[in-house]
């Protein structure tokens, strides 16, 4: 791809207003029709984090990452049975994940999505053993820090998880 092209994408995340936005909250960033079928994908901004205020460890996220895998999956098979999670990624500034969903096109509003959410914290506190935390199962086992993942999900579920209808865009 030529030098000059790459300049004129314009990526949705980056023309979000990152100084005006308070966390937590949950964003839908983007759908995508799936070509020949009644699917879509969407994609969720799940802020954990006031963007450049105080961020999570690396072991921290990854941690989380792992919690978030198996406790999303799970609040959506016994509750959305009509949604599949097909992935939850950390944000590489570290102050939450993107939740990447297959729906029926139009069946996953923002209030649902929330929702799902929010109800997926108490399953992610129950899990007493870090999923998949092992040297055959992770490619980074001993970047982990549990314990402290726990507490950031705890101090979560003390808080409003917003459904961000209209973030802040950049002018």
């Amino acid at each position: 791809m030529e030098a000059k092209k790459l300049k004129t994408i314009q990526l949705e995340s980056f023309s979000l207003d990152h100084t005006r936005i308070k966390a937590p909250y949950l964003r839908l960033s983007k759908r995508v029709e799936v070509p020949g079928s009644e699917y879509e994908i969407s994609t969720f901004d799940f802020r954990l984090r006031t963007p450049n205020t105080e961020l999570l460890t690396p072991k921290v996220t990854h941690s989380l990452e792992h919690l978030f895998a198996v406790a999303l999956r799970a609040e959506f098979e016994a509750h959305q049975q009509d949604l599949k999670v097909l992935d939850v990624s950390p944000m590489g500034c570290r102050t939450g994940f993107y939740l990447t969903v297959l729906n029926p096109v139009g069946a996953l509003p923002l209030s649902r999505a929330t929702e799902a959410v929010k109800a997926m914290l108490p399953g992610a506190m129950e899990i007493k053993e870090l999923p998949g935390a092992r040297l055959e199962t992770c490619g980074a086992y001993k970047e982990h820090d549990f314990e402290r993942a726990r507490e950031e999900i705890s101090h979560l579920a003390s808080q409003e998880i917003l459904p961000l209808e209209k973030p802040p865009l950049l002018v």
